[in-house]
């Protein structure tokens, strides 16, 4: 039997910000002071009009420690994300 295990460190992208973002119920503006950037900053970033570089990736990763966001939520957003990009959503 083998056990599916949830690796310790995720990678994400860009299509992570916004499902996280309504998970937590987070305005942008509130995600932007928890990420220290501008509102209309993350708008770009949710909508991957600003490249997802590793300073942006680096401060994401911050909110997601200050939102106590889990492996296991982050696991279960990729599946929704994968799930969708299969169907042909976006």
């Amino acid at each position: 039997m083998e056990i599916n295990r949830i690796p310790y460190k995720q990678e994400f992208d860009y299509r992570f910000i916004k499902p996280v973002r309504m998970a937590r119920n987070k305005t942008q503006a509130q995600l932007g002071e928890l990420m220290n950037v501008d509102t209309s900053t993350i708008g770009k970033l949710e909508r991957g009009e600003l490249k997802f570089s590793p300073l942006y990736k680096s401060k994401f990763n911050e909110a997601l420690k200050r939102l106590r966001v889990s492996s296991l939520e982050l696991a279960s957003i990729r599946e929704i994300i994968m799930m969708k990009h299969k169907r042909g959503y976006k």
